[in-house]
């Protein structure tokens, strides 16, 4: 997954999907990104998290990464805390 600000909107169904793989990579630029070369041959997708613009993409990172995590069983120690809904 490739932190884009011209990706797809980061929504909780995507970091419920994404929780469920046994392994992701997250790519992310700093300043001007990534050679769109590489882009082409190893992207399978482009996320964005929010409609501002960052110097990098450490920070939207960290972000789904937290998302993802915390919806791994055992990762909470109360269950009930991922039950939490919000709207997509």
């Amino acid at each position: 997954i490739l932190m884009s600000a011209s990706g797809t909107p980061y929504k909780q169904q995507k970091a419920r999907e994404l929780s469920k793989l046994d392994h992701l990579i997250i790519v992310c630029g700093h300043y001007e990104g990534i050679d769109q070369r590489f882009i082409d041959k190893y992207v399978d997708e482009e996320i964005c998290v929010g409609d501002y613009v960052l110097t990098g993409g450490e920070l939207p990172a960290m972000r789904v990464i937290d998302s993802i995590t915390r919806l791994v069983p055992g990762v909470l120690e109360k269950e009930e805390a991922t039950l939490l809904t919000l709207q997509s």
